[in-house]
Parts: C-alpha cells; sequence; structure tokens
C-alpha cells in the first residue's frame, strides 16, 4: 500500500485548501507557527509543498518524525526559505552515534574540500551573487503590514496602492531598519505613477529615496535595486543605468518575478523584441498567477508584431478579471491600430472609468458622437478637438494629441505636439519609439530627433 507520504499538496492553493482556509492564513502559519511546508532547491521562494500527513500531524499538535527529502527537494523551509537544520538530539544525534571518531574527521576535510573546490569554480564565472547573510526578522506585526501591503500592490488599482503605501509607511516608521519594506514602499511610489493621476514628479522623487534607504540598509537588496533601475528609467531616462540596476537586481536575486517583469517592459519600450519576450517569460514562470505579468506579456507580444497570440490573452483577461485597467488599456491600444472602432471605444471607455479619469471618458464621449456623424475619420476629428480641450485644461498630455494627429495624417502637428510633450517632460513620450501610431512619420527627420533626444536608437525607417 502506497505511504500517505505520496499525498502531496503541491503549491499554496492546496495547503489552504486542505485547511479550508486562504492562502495567506496557511503563509501566517509557517511563519509563525511552523507549518511544516517545504521549496523546491533552487526555486522561487513561492514553489512550496506539502505532505498531508505532516499537516495533519501538525494539526494535531504531534511532532513528525523526519524523513529523507528527495535529491531534488529541501527539508522544510523556516520563514526566510532557509533549510531548518534538526537539533543534535533528534534526528542527528541518532545518524552520529553509529561513526567513529576518525571517520567523522575524515568526512569533515572531504566537505571542506569539496566546498573550497565549489568556491573556486563559482568564482571563476558569472554566478549570482550571494551574499550569505542573515535575513532579517521583523516584528510579526510589522512583517503582516508588509505582506498586507504586497497583496494590495497586486491590485494594480489607486485605492489598493494607496492603501500599501500607508502600510507599508507603518511599517517603516515602526521598525526604520526594514529594508524589505523600504522597497516595497519604493515600489509603491513607482507603481502609482503608473496607475493613478498622482503627477511623476511627485512619486518617482519619493520612489528614488525610498529605494536608496532599503539599499543603505541592506547593500545587497535587490529589491531596491530593481525599485531604483525602473525610477531610473521612467523619470531620470538614464538607460544605461536603468540596465546596469536591473541586471544588478537579478543577480542578487534570480527569482525575483518582478524584477524580470520591470525589465522586460523597459526593454519593450527601448525598441527591443526578442530580450522582452525572454525575459517576460522568466517572469510568468516565477509568478504565473500574476495578472499584471500576463497583461504586460501581451503588450510585448503586440510590440514584437504578434497581434493575434496578444489578443489571445487580453480578450479572456478583460472577461476574467473586469476590474484591472490594463487589459482594455491595452486591447484600445490595439483595436484603435486596427481601426476596429467600436472595439477600440468600448475599451477606451472601460479604461476611463476603472482608472476614474474623467478627461478620458469625455474624450470617448466625443469620440463616439464622432464615428456616428463620419465614421473613423469622425472620431478621431472628435477625438482630437476633445483632447486639446482637455489638454488645455492639463488634463490630457500633449503626446496624446500626437499620437491622435498622426493617424489623421497631420504630421506636422504631431511633431509639433511632440516638441511640446518633450518641453513639458512627459511620461508617456517614453512610448515614441515603439508607438504604432507614428508609423508614418519614422522617415522624418524631425520625428527621428525627438527619438534620439529622448535616448533612443530610431526606427528604422521604411524602405531602409
Amino acid at each position: 500500500m502506497a505511504s500517505r507520504r505520496d499525498r502531496r499538496l503541491n503549491d499554496w492553493k492546496e495547503i489552504a485548501a486542505f485547511f479550508g482556509r486562504d492562502e495567506r492564513t496557511v503563509r501566517r502559519w509557517e511563519r509563525q507557527r511552523g507549518l511544516p511546508v517545504h521549496r523546491i532547491s533552487g526555486g522561487a521562494r513561492n514553489l512550496v509543498f506539502a505532505y498531508a500527513d505532516e499537516l495533519e500531524r501538525w494539526l494535531r499538535g504531534d511532532s513528525p518524525a523526519p524523513e529523507e527529502a528527495p535529491a531534488t527537494e529541501t527539508a522544510a523551509a523556516g520563514p526566510d526559505g532557509t533549510p531548518r537544520v534538526p537539533a543534535a538530539d533528534t534526528v542527528g544525534a541518532s545518524r552520529v552515534a553509529g561513526f567513529h571518531r576518525p571517520a567523522l574527521l575524515i568526512a569533515g576535510a572531504i566537505m571542506l574540500f569539496a566546498v573550497v573546490v565549489i568556491a573556486g569554480i563559482l568564482s571563476m564565472r558569472d554566478a549570482p551573487i550571494l551574499p550569505g547573510r542573515a535575513a532579517y526578522r521583523p516584528d510579526p506585526k510589522v512583517r503582516d503590514l508588509y505582506l498586507d501591503a504586497v497583496y494590495y500592490l497586486e491590485t494594480r488599482q489607486a485605492s489598493g496602492l494607496n492603501r500599501a503605501m500607508q502600510l507599508l509607511t507603518e511599517a517603516t516608521t515602526l521598525d526604520p531598519g526594514y529594508a524589505d519594506a523600504y522597497a516595497k514602499l519604493a515600489d509603491s511610489y513607482n507603481m502609482v505613477s503608473q496607475f493613478t493621476l498622482m503627477p511623476a514628479r511627485d512619486a518617482y522623487p519619493k520612489a528614488e529615496a525610498a529605494a536608496n534607504r532599503a539599499i543603505a540598509l541592506d547593500p545587497h537588496n535587490a529589491g531596491g535595486y530593481a525599485a531604483l533601475a525602473f525610477a531610473a528609467f521612467y523619470w531620470d531616462k538614464d538607460f544605461a543605468g536603468s540596465r546596469a540596476l536591473f541586471e544588478r537586481a537579478i543577480r542578487l536575486d534570480p527569482g525575483s518575478a518582478q524584477t524580470h517583469h520591470w525589465y522586460a517592459l523597459t526593454l519593450m519600450v527601448a525598441g527591443e523584441t526578442e530580450r522582452p519576450l525572454s525575459e517576460i517569460a522568466k517572469a510568468q514562470e516565477l509568478s504565473p498567477e500574476s495578472r499584471s505579468i500576463l497583461a504586460n506579456k501581451a503588450l510585448i507580444l503586440f510590440h514584437a508584431g504578434r497581434v493575434d497570440e496578444a489578443l489571445a490573452i487580453l480578450q479572456p483577461l478583460a472577461e476574467a478579471e473586469p476590474n484591472l485597467r490594463s487589459p482594455p488599456e491595452y486591447l484600445a491600444t490595439i483595436y484603435l491600430d486596427q481601426h476596429r472602432w467600436s472595439d477600440f471605444l468600448r475599451e477606451y471607455r472601460m479604461a476611463a472609468v476603472i482608472s476614474g479619469n474623467d478627461a478620458r471618458q469625455a474624450i470617448a464621449d466625443a469620440a463616439e458622437k464622432g464615428l456616428d456623424d463620419e465614421g473613423g475619420d469622425g472620431l478621431l476629428k472628435a477625438m482630437l478637438a476633445e483632447q486639446l480641450r482637455q489638454y488645455q485644461r492639463d488634463r490630457e498630455p500633449a503626446y496624446k494629441l500626437a499620437t491622435t494627429a498622426a493617424m489623421l495624417g497631420r504630421g506636422d502637428d504631431a511633431i509639433r505636439y511632440l516638441e511640446e510633450s518633450a518641453r513639458r517632460k512627459e511620461d508617456d513620450l517614453l512610448g515614441v519609439r515603439v508607438d504604432p501610431a507614428f508609423r508614418g512619420l519614422r522617415s522624418d527627420p524631425r520625428y527621428r530627433a525627438i527619438v534620439e533626444a529622448e535616448g533612443f536608437v530610431p526606427t528604422q525607417a521604411p524602405g531602409s
């Protein structure tokens, strides 16, 4: 008969279902109450498994008898992911008792030699940075604030991001030495600049300050370097510096889905194709449940020319996650490029409603009337007129006027709005290198000068 040890639960979802609780609860039990959870050797922190018999003994309060883990798995891990070492008077004592002292000395010498050899090999290759430091252990209350904030960050919505900032501010106030909390606070300011109406000039300097604080507290804090890389790209427009920071963050923590995710997006914006797809694939492998990674994978596929694959991801995702802004926003971009006017309007309006952007809702109303009156050309004309009104109220960037003018074939107007966007240092201008609206301008030296001034290599002109 198969041992009950064969009843393996393969992830946090299955472990939570075993107890009839949510995932956050069982994660907390592992941290605070020693729930016997195992991790895949060399895998990401979220790659876990458990055995039903061990969980049942834990519930009864029994002490499970340790067993040998398979060669591809680790023993039960502590809260920081490091293996728990059995005490000398438990399983280890019974095994040591069978050895004579000379045998132990020989075994120890062999192990020491192996460690020296392995260290020498690693020193001769571009291996990940392994700080070897003890994990920081905040007070459980502070740790819970941090974990709750991580959950709210993943919502990618204004209310969730604001809640995350509140929780992380509280965590860093209670524990000023908690580097990971500062790194996540930096993440929240980076994201709020992307997903809410907070001005970039207010968000990014706070993100950089929090990231620098995380690194000052812990020079090996991968999250701090990743957050700094994000701000360096989108705020400072230091593309080379951003790339170096992302690469350092990945060497420090190659299992960070978020770092691979953000790095992929910056590479896409810079006009690369294969490397962004590779990085977003790594991110999805590390965090397959992430909605935002899946949505941005579709965006990268679109910019790589794989439109059908992008739509195959975004259309069901928009239905499954009606409160997530990125799927309708990306669908609107694709449908506008395809001149699918009604589909564009539906998704554009949905994104405006989700983000609470009244200016965009007014633009959608005007565009819908233009479509009814004059078809696609009327939609673009009415859209541009309303965008101009909102721009004059400082509620729409000049960059968006440039994209609509370009689609109408008004090249001079598009260039003028792009130059104004550059003068105003608008975040949206980072899209100038890859935005499909500017295909018709790629041979225009004025457009190419704007792209170069932003620090990008211009897109190849048609026929070149």
